[in-house]
C-alpha cells in the first residue's frame, strides 16, 4: 500500500511501512520518491536502528499528514510527515516514548521529471549522501527537514537537510486551511464509511494541486503517474470540486487550461496534457473542448461569478468554432478522437456528439446572460440539428442502443482488424467483435451511409442523461445497462459488449476493467432515470474500493490500479450524489437552490452543512419518516430555496 504527502510545491510518495520502492509505469519505476516539479529530488530515504533498516508497524493518514509508527527494543517512536504549503519543504517530526538512537539516511540525486529530455534538460549524475544521527528522547521532538530552493548559479534546484526548524506555525495554518475544506459540504448520513470517503476525497483534491514554476497552479490528474495538468481530467473532476466548495481553485485550474491552450493552439482547442516542463504532449482530443465549455458554465452555476464567465467567454466561442471546423459533409457531428483511447476508435463519436450538444446548450445560456442574441439563436439551431442526428443516425433500431460511432462501410472495414486485435481486448471481447463486424459488414449500405457501430464502450451511456432522448428508448437502454455484461465485481466495465469480466489480460487499461469515472457516470444515468437505489449501489462500489491504495482515496482503475489518488474519482461521490441522487440543483446567479426530495432506500438521514452556492452557505437535512422531509437554513437572507 502507498501514501503521498503533498503540498502545492512538493510531494513525496512511498510505501506505508515507511520505505520506498520503484512505482509507476509512466516512467517505469520512477514515480515514487520526493518531487519538487519539474524535478525528482530523491528516490527516498531510510531509517536505521543498529545497522538494520526500520519499517513502520502502523500507518495513519490524518487530514493530509502521514504518521508512521515504529517499534524498537528500547520502545516506540512515531514519525509525522507534512509537506508545507507554498514551500518546497518536507517536514518530519519524530516523537518517542523512550530514549533511542536511530539514523536518517538519504541520497539526493536530482533528475528531470517526464519530458526533461524532450525539452533539452540534461542532468549530469549528481549525488549527495546525507546521514544524520537522531537521539530520540521522551517528550522532546526531533525534526528533519528536506528543503528544496532555487540555486543562484545553476538551473537545477539546491537541496539541503536541516534539523533546526519545526515549522509548527506553517503546519498549523495548513491544518486549519484543510479543516475549512472539510467543513465545506460537510456530510453526515447513517452510512459512516460513505461519510468518511466523501470527506477524504476533498483532501485528495487539495493534495493534487501543484504549482509548477513556469507552468502554473491547478488540479493535476493523479498520483503517482499523472501529477500534471490535463483537459478531460480537469473537466470531469471540476464537477466534484465545485460541489464541495473548492470554487477558487476550480476557477484557477480552468484559467490555467485556457492559458496553456491559447499558448499552444491559439484557436480555442483545449489541450489534453501538459508536462511539468510545460511541454504540451497532446494538443487535445476533440471531446475535451466542448466539455471545457460545460465546466465553465457549471462553475458559473455554483459561483455566480459573472466576471469569470465574461473572462472565459471568447475562448469558449473560439473553442466551439474549432469544434465546428471538424464537421465533415454529411453529418453534424464533429469528427475526431474522444475519451476512449483505443486505436481504431476515431471519427464521429458519441461522446463528441453528446458533449457538443451540452456545450451548445450551455453556450446558449451564456450568450443569453451576456446579451449575445445572434449567438443564442445560432447555437440553439445547431444543437437541435445535432440532437436529431443522434436519434436518427447514432441510435441502432436493431440493437436498441446507441452506437459509439457512426461510420461509412469503408470506414468500418478500415478499422475492423485494428479493433478486433486490440491489445486492450480480452479474448472473449475479440471473439464478440469479430462476430459483430462479420454480421455488420455482410449487409448492403449506400457508399455515404453512416452506420451506427454499437461497441458498447462506456461512452454508450452518455445519451441516457439527455432530455431529447424519448423515455421509451431510455427505458429499453436502462434495462440493457442492468445486464451482467456491463459489470465486473468493482463497477462498470470500460467495454460492455460481452460478459468477459473473468478474462485475464496484461494491459493496465484492459477493457474488462472498471474505472471510477465511468462507474460514477453510470450512477448518474440510473439516478436521472428514477433508479436511485441502483445509482447508490454504484456509489457504494466506489466506496468499497476506497482505502485500498491509500486511506480515503479511490483509484483511477478499480479497485487498485492506475493512479491510487485520482482527481476525477470524486465525480460520482460528490457531484452525482448531491445533484442526481439527492436532487440538489444550484443556481448561484439567481441566488437559489432547489431540491427534489429523494433518498436511496439504504439512507434514512442525510445532513449537509456548509454547501456553498455563490456567497451563501446552505444547511440541508433529509429525514425519512412516512415520506422524505427536507429542512433548510441559509446564511444569507436574499438567497432562496425551493422544493420541487
Amino acid at each position: 500500500m502507498n501514501y503521498v504527502v503533498a503540498s502545492n510545491k512538493i510531494y513525496m510518495i512511498g510505501n506505508q511501512d515507511g520505505t520506498f520502492s520503484p512505482l509507476g509505469f509512466h516512467i517505469e519505476g520512477e514515480m515514487s520518491g520526493i518531487f519538487a516539479q519539474p524535478y525528482k529530488i530523491s528516490k527516498g530515504y531510510h531509517l536505521f536502528y543498529e545497522g538494520k533498516e526500520l519499517t513502520a508497524t502502523k500507518y495513519e493518514f490524518n487530514n493530509g499528514e502521514s504518521i508512521f509508527h515504529y517499534t524498537t527494543p528500547q520502545g516506540n517512536f512515531k514519525k509525522i510527515v507534512n509537506a508545507l504549503d507554498n514551500k518546497s519543504i518536507i517536514n518530519m517530526k519524530f516523537e518517542a516514548d523512550c530514549d533511542v538512537t536511530i539514523f536518517f539516511q538519504i541520497k539526493i540525486s536530482i533528475k528531470g521529471c517526464w519530458t526533461a529530455k524532450e525539452v533539452g534538460i540534461e542532468i549530469e549524475p549528481n549525488f549527495q549522501h546525507t546521514r544524520i544521527k537522531l537521539n530520540l528522547t521522551k517528550d522532546t521532538p526531533n525534526f528533519i527537514n528536506i528543503v528544496v530552493d532555487k540555486s543562484e548559479d545553476e538551473d537545477l534546484p539546491k537541496v539541503s537537510i536541516n534539523q533546526v526548524l519545526s515549522y509548527e506555525k506553517l503546519i498549523d495554518e495548513q491544518k486549519q486551511r484543510r479543516q475549512q475544506l472539510l467543513n465545506h459540504t460537510s456530510i453526515k448520513t447513517n452510512d459512516a464509511i460513505f461519510d468518511q470517503i466523501f470527506d477524504g476525497l476533498k483532501l485528495n483534491y487539495d493534495m493534487l494541486v501543484q504549482n509548477i514554476d513556469n507552468v502554473g497552479e491547478g488540479y493535476t490528474a493523479g498520483y503517482p503517474d499523472f501529477p500534471w495538468f490535463f483537459g478531460c481530467d480537469t473537466t470531469y473532476g471540476s464537477f466534484g470540486t465545485l460541489a464541495v466548495g473548492q470554487h477558487d481553485m476550480t476557477k484557477q485550474t480552468l484559467r490555467l487550461l485556457k492559458s496553456l491552450s491559447q499558448k499552444e493552439n491559439n484557436n480555442g482547442r483545449v489541450i489534453h496534457e501538459v508536462s511539468p516542463f510545460g511541454l504540451v504532449w497532446a494538443k487535445g482530443n476533440l471531446q475535451e473542448t466542448p466539455h471545457f465549455i460545460s465546466a465553465v458554465y457549471e462553475t458559473y452555476k455554483w459561483t455566480g461569478d459573472k466576471k469569470f464567465l465574461k473572462e472565459m467567454f471568447n475562448f469558449c466561442v473560439y473553442g466551439m468554432n474549432w469544434v465546428e471546423s471538424k464537421i465533415k459533409e454529411g453529418s453534424m457531428c464533429p469528427k475526431g478522437s474522444g475519451i476512449v483511447e483505443v486505436p481504431g476508435i476515431d471519427g464521429r463519436l458519441l461522446d463528441i456528439a453528446i458533449l457538443t450538444i451540452d456545450a451548445y446548450r450551455n453556450l446558449e445560456l451564456i450568450s443569453t446572460i451576456l446579451k449575445k442574441p445572434h449567438l443564442v439563436k445560432s447555437y440553439k439551431k445547431k444543437r437541435i440539428k445535432l440532437e436529431n442526428e443522434v436519434m436518427d443516425k447514432f441510435y441502432s433500431k436493431e440493437d436498441k442502443f446507441f452506437g459509439d460511432i457512426i461510420c461509412t462501410k469503408d470506414e468500418v472495414e478500415a478499422s475492423r482488424d485494428i479493433l478486433v486485435n486490440s491489445i486492450k481486448n480480452t479474448p472473449t471481447l475479440s471473439n464478440y467483435l469479430e462476430e459483430y463486424f462479420n454480421k455488420l459488414l455482410s449487409k448492403e449500405y449506400a457508399p455515404d451511409e453512416l452506420i451506427p457501430v454499437v461497441l458498447k464502450n462506456w461512452i454508450c451511456i452518455l445519451p441516457y442523461t439527455q432530455s431529447f432522448v424519448p423515455e421509451d428508448i431510455k427505458k429499453i437502454g436502462i434495462e440493457q445497462m442492468k445486464q451482467s455484461n456491463f459489470y465486473n465485481k468493482y463497477g462498470m466495465k470500460l467495454a460492455c459488449l460481452c460478459d468477459d469480466k473473468d478474462d485475464t489480460t496484461q494491459d493496465i487499461y484492459t477493457l474488462n476493467k472498471s474505472m471510477s469515472i465511468n462507474t460514477g457516470y453510470l450512477a448518474k444515468v440510473f439516478a436521472q432515470n428514477g433508479e436511485i437505489d441502483r445509482a447508490y449501489d454504484l456509489i457504494k462500489k466506489l466506496v468499497e474500493c476506497a482505502n485500498i491504495g491509500m486511506p480515503c482515496t479511490i483509484s483511477e482503475i478499480l479497485p487498485d490500479d492506475g493512479c491510487f489518488m485520482q482527481f476525477w474519482s470524486g465525480y460520482g461521490i460528490h457531484h452525482v450524489f448531491l445533484e442526481d441522487i439527492l436532487g440538489i440543483k444550484v443556481d448561484a446567479p439567481n441566488k437559489k437552490v432547489s431540491v427534489k426530495p429523494q433518498l436511496p432506500t439504504e439512507l434514512n438521514f442525510v445532513e449537509i452543512k456548509g454547501l456553498i452556492v455563490g456567497n451563501c452557505k446552505y444547511d440541508i437535512t433529509y429525514t425519512r419518516k412516512e415520506k422524505i422531509e427536507v429542512s433548510v437554513s441559509m446564511s444569507r437572507p436574499r438567497y432562496k430555496f425551493a422544493i420541487l
